[in-house]
């Protein structure tokens, strides 16, 4: 069996984006080119978008660039093909991305439009860190995959998702958006602040799944989808806690989360949860938690100063240091803990603390501060 024939029994398996990338990634190994890359045209004729790669990394899915940019690109998004097998000693081949290509140490390359009856819908690029590298084979095989990929491409650009990511942390936040780029081909967009997405103007349209975190930008997680449904956008939220907890699980389900999967769950599970929720598929209980539900405290409703007081009981301050530390008098800091107490059902400062690490509420403290 040729190349060609396997990635079209992978795509005829499997069509998603996983399956696109599986399908290329077998161009990699048989034909020894180091990159192969899907692109689709945008409507206007203008850009293009990475939907997938595999092999050697350059530009990450989702990137969006206009075609004139790169000669890899431009001839087949017109309907012609590309061979050049010395990027390095072809001095027309000087767009703003040809010189990219060239720095990252790509010498040959190929392409070809992919077709949507007489309109070019996608491009197939491949490259090779070998100069004078036979494009010859890399084309045939390509042609001869080029509809199935042209159809799985179609289809997946059909069902084209939007996934909302709301999380304090941009590093993690992108860390997240390229497992969901892996996972299924969606549009991925990231904020780290409320204040981010009000500008971005797009707080209140419609998408398939928010990703946030129990907390985001200080807000509780409830009162955050609060907002985000107020505005017009009533998406299901998956709530990736950074920090699991009994209380991290009864924000996210009183919050009105659709699932709940923590970090130390790993990336498998939270792809499946994602998976699962862009097609709409039920995931089992309204949200699937690690623990028995029945477990989960209730959050209690303590005061800025209650906080306050059961963080510096964590750390160890006495009432007279606390009083010190919050420009009170020391009455008044063991009023409010005899308040802290009542809430937390515990009798003394050190079983306070205790319930509160165990619920995980001095996290939820902290992240609020």
């Amino acid at each position: 069996m040729n190349v060609a024939q396997a990635a079209g029994e992978v795509l005829a398996a499997d069509a998603s984006k996983r399956g696109i990338t599986e399908s290329l990634s077998l161009f990699c190994e048989h034909l020894e080119v180091d990159r192969i890359s899907l692109h689709s045209i945008d409507q206007t004729g203008d850009c293009f978008r990475v939907v997938t790669s595999a092999g050697w990394a350059f530009l990450a899915d989702g990137t969006e660039l206009p075609l004139e940019i790169s000669s890899q690109v431009l001839g087949p998004s017109r309907g012609g093909l590309f061979r050049n097998r010395n990027f390095q000693g072809d001095e027309a081949f000087d767009r703003p991305l040809d010189l990219l290509v060239k720095d990252m140490g790509y010498q040959s390359g190929c392409s070809i439009p992919l077709f949507m009856g007489s309109q070019p819908v996608g491009i197939l690029c491949a490259s090779s860190h070998r100069p004078n590298f036979n494009p010859d084979p890399v084309l045939d095989a390509m042609n001869e995959a080029s509809l199935a990929i042209t159809q799985a491409l179609n289809q997946a650009e059909a069902s084209n998702a939007r996934v909302m990511i709301c999380v304090d942390d941009d590093l993690l936040a992108q860390g997240i958006a390229r497992v969901i780029e892996k996972t299924a081909l969606v549009d991925v967009e990231t904020f780290s602040s409320t204040q981010e997405l009000q500008e971005s103007g797009r707080a209140g349209q419609p998408c398939q799944v928010v990703v946030c975190d129990v907390i985001f930008d200080g807000i509780p997680v409830g009162n955050f989808l609060a907002s985000l449904r107020s505005g017009g956008t009533n998406s299901p939220a998956l709530v990736l806690a950074t920090k699991d907890s009994p209380m991290s699980r009864s924000l996210a389900r009183q919050g009105g989360a659709a699932a709940y999967v923590a970090r130390s769950a790993g990336v498998d599970r939270f792809a499946a949860t994602i998976r699962h929720l862009i097609a709409g598929d039920a995931v089992g209980s309204p949200l699937p938690l690690d623990a028995d539900i029945s477990e989960e405290p209730e959050m209690p409703q303590l005061t800025g100063q209650e906080g306050k007081i059961l963080v510096l009981l964590e750390r160890g301050l006495r009432f007279k240091q606390i009083a010190l530390e919050l420009r009170i008098s020391e009455s008044t800091a063991k009023g409010y803990a005899r308040n802290l107490f009542a809430k937390l059902g515990a009798h003394s400062r050190s079983e306070a603390v205790y319930i509160a690490r165990n619920r995980g509420l001095l996290d939820f403290i902290e992240d609020m501060a």
